[in-house]
């Protein structure tokens, strides 16, 4: 499995989408590094339902957790 992310992963893959906090239009760039890999751009945080939920850098840094409400909703 990890060798078929990292082949996937060789180069950057963007995620587009809405920050689950404000709304805005969130874009990340998953990156490959040296210890695995880095996200530009905002954070992507799991939900407890197993959604993949996006958050932009301003919201992240402001509450860094997810508020499982506002995944329900989204």
């Amino acid at each position: 499995m990890l060798e078929i992310l990292n082949k996937m992963f060789e180069s950057s893959v963007t995620f587009k989408g809405k920050c689950i906090d404000c709304g805005c239009d969130v874009i990340i760039d998953i990156v490959p590094t040296s210890s695995g890999y880095g996200l530009n751009g905002g954070a992507l945080l799991k939900s407890s339902t197993d959604k993949c939920c996006a958050k932009c850098p301003d919201c992240y840094k402001a509450n860094p957790k997810l508020n499982d409400q506002n995944s329900a909703q989204r």
